[in-house]
């Protein structure tokens, strides 16, 4: 399942809105996914999606795994998130006939 979240502000911040997003795709409460500072450090990407002083928009993309999901930020504040599955998070292969 994948997910996309749009900013129609950017008054969260994008570390909150990371935490937020993974929650949501994994239907979980943002509390219960984890710390996001074991995988990225949080101040880093909030300052480097940081709205500039003239306004423009940021480019380049941030990608990393956290939460069972794969996560995409973009410079432009969009945050996509694609839950993972057993088979391509290293786990086990649940269509595999056991004999």
């Amino acid at each position: 399942m994948s997910q996309t979240a749009t900013p129609t502000t950017f008054e969260a911040a994008t570390s909150e809105r990371v935490i937020e997003a993974v929650a949501d795709a994994t239907d979980s409460d943002p509390t219960d996914v984890g710390p996001l500072y074991h995988v990225v450090d949080p101040d880093a990407l909030d300052r480097l999606f940081a709205p500039t002083n003239r306004g423009a928009v940021r480019a380049g993309h941030v990608t990393f795994t956290f939460g069972g999901c794969d996560v995409v930020v973009r410079g432009d504040g969009e945050i996509e998130v694609e839950r993972l599955d057993s088979a391509t998070d290293g786990g086990v292969d649940t269509d595999r006939d056991r004999t």
